[in-house]
């Protein structure tokens, strides 16, 4: 059975190359929005942290559309954890502090394997780019 070509070699090189290229894309997207959960989690953890005890302090409460109004402090004693899929389960303030650390662990630990995983597919792409580079030279020099 004869081998590939070198033109064989070269389309099916970059047909990898493009669904490497893709692959990269969604990780890129993927952490772009692990990004932004983490944020989220930081800032709604500060906001927390911030609500003083047992005070009347004023807070603004934003309605949409840049609007805000102001509302006295609830107690946050208790609050709501939203799970997804329309299960809502209520937590007093510490358990809520400690489930917050926790995602936001968890989310910078799957950003992490998110750069690992683009750094190695980056070296992929990189090699195929090469090899691709190599053949088309070969091809017009042979």
């Amino acid at each position: 059975m004869l081998g590939l070509s070198v033109e064989e070699k070269i389309q099916r090189m970059l047909v990898e190359l493009r669904a490497l290229e893709t692959y990269y894309n969604e990780l890129t997207t993927r952490e772009t929005l692990v990004a932004r959960a983490i944020l989220d989690s930081r800032a709604t953890l500060n906001a927390l942290k911030s609500i003083p005890e047992g005070s009347d302090s004023e807070i603004l409460l934003p309605l949409g559309a840049g609007v805000l109004m102001r509302v006295k402090s609830p107690k946050a004693d208790t609050l709501l954890i939203n799970l997804g899929a329309g299960v809502v389960i209520e937590k007093n303030k510490e358990y809520v502090l400690n489930y917050l650390t926790t995602r936001i662990s968890e989310l910078e630990n799957a950003l992490s394997n998110i750069s690992a995983q683009k750094t190695e597919l980056e070296n992929k792409i990189n090699s195929h780019r090469a090899e691709v580079n190599n053949l088309a030279a070969s091809l017009q020099t042979g």
